[in-house]
């Protein structure tokens, strides 16, 4: 019996279940890949964005916590190249910092077994069993079998929102008719070797993808290949492909309240506030520009406590790219720093839970953020400058 079970070891689920097991939970992180990072270690986007607002006039730095501190260790490494978080925006890109995804997926690996979490790696969620509206225990593929595991609280982390959608929970796909972001299948060009970040991936592969069903899935991976290796044949130099196409959009489940993109662009803060968000509204389309809305002013956008918790299963919790927010606001709020201090708001939040035996829905919003605070991370009117953050 675990006192929560975290489904998903990319960003969110990293910082979700190292945050969780540091308050000294029995953690268990299930992930199907045998590595951790998702997209950024195992379907090439070796770019966290975006850790700052820049249009701060000071403190432009608004996301750090198990994010930021994964950052630093890597670029004490030298496989972590960190941009200058003060200069003149010029384009949102500017600020990734970029990973080398190998050494990223060693360091989560680190610091996932220093705090002391289970890891259940290349072992995929199949369901979960469901009584009076909680979650009783979830079924994992393993090598011997089906596994059951039970746990106190379970915090989505899939992305997609599988085990939101495998218990019962109420969603939105899509646009809500059938129409879902394009994803990317990204490819390995020839890499200096000596350059320790390796920039990784290509964004031009788009290709149609609804992960909510595996038929079409399987579909949209065999013209992903048909796609490359016709650039392949027109005679680029491609070396290997990431195993899966990259999602922008799935499932997003819901939740007490809703992230609506009209508070997202004003930068909202609410009494439930728990962490920030930074990153433009943007939604891809096939054949055709993105749709995009930008953020140019120094209100940063904040992500909800309520949107972090599911309205119909009481001891599931959600973070990333699957938690409640209208579509608009998904296509801004799915990026790392932001999955990242989610991630670590939803870990935090669920341990908070089960120390004190109640629900989440429960817990006062202030010790959740007095305890973030305290743990490095950056709450709501609590900016830290980019030279502080460097010197952690």
């Amino acid at each position: 019996m675990f006192d929560i079970i975290v489904c998903g070891a990319g960003v969110a689920g990293f910082c979700a279940a190292v945050a969780a097991a540091r308050m000294g939970m029995k953690t268990a992180l299930i992930e199907k890949y045998n590595t951790p990072g998702g997209i950024l270690t195992v379907l090439g986007n070796n770019s966290i964005d975006q850790f700052n607002n820049p249009f701060r006039k000071e403190n432009k730095m608004v996301i750090a916590g198990i994010g930021w501190e994964f950052v630093l260790r890597l670029h004490k490494e030298g496989y972590a190249r960190i941009p200058d978080m003060n200069a003149v925006w010029e384009n949102h890109e500017q600020y990734g910092v970029k990973v080398n995804p190998v050494a990223a997926a060693k360091i989560m690996d680190d610091m996932l077994l220093e705090s002391g979490a289970e890891l259940y790696y290349g072992q995929s969620l199949a369901d979960a069993e469901t009584e009076n509206g909680e979650i009783k225990s979830i079924l994992v593929t393993t090598k011997q079998g089906l596994k059951k595991l039970k746990a106190k609280i379970y915090i989505d982390c899939t992305g997609d929102g599988d085990l939101a959608a495998f218990s019962g929970a109420s969603f939105t796909a899509g646009n809500g008719n059938g129409t879902f972001q394009p994803g990317t299948l990204r490819y390995y060009p020839a890499v200096n070797a000596e350059d320790k970040i390796l920039n990784y991936g290509d964004n031009k592969n788009h290709v149609k993808l609804n992960v909510t069903d595996s038929n079409l899935i399987t579909k949209a991976e065999i013209e992903s290949r048909r796609m490359i290796f016709s650039e392949m044949q027109k005679g680029a130099k491609i070396m290997a492909v990431a195993p899966q196409v990259a999602p922008r959009e799935g499932r997003r489940i819901k939740g007490l309240t809703e992230m609506n993109s009209a508070d997202y662009c004003k930068g909202t803060v609410f009494e439930d506030s728990i962490c920030y968000t930074y990153w433009f509204v943007d939604i891809h389309r096939d054949n055709e520009p993105s749709y995009i809305k930008y953020i140019k002013h120094e209100n940063t956008p904040t992500v909800r406590l309520g949107s972090l918790i599911s309205k119909d299963i009481k001891n599931l919790m959600m973070a990333g790219r699957c938690i409640s927010t209208d579509r608009e606001t998904n296509s801004a709020i799915r990026v790392k720093s932001s999955c990242m201090a989610m991630g670590e708001a939803a870990g935090t939040a669920a341990a908070l839970a089960v120390k004190d035996n109640i629900e989440v829905k429960d817990i006062s919003v202030e010790k959740l953020k007095d305890t973030l605070d305290k743990n490095g991370a950056i709450i709501p009117h609590k900016e830290r400058s980019f030279e502080e953050m460097m010197r952690r």
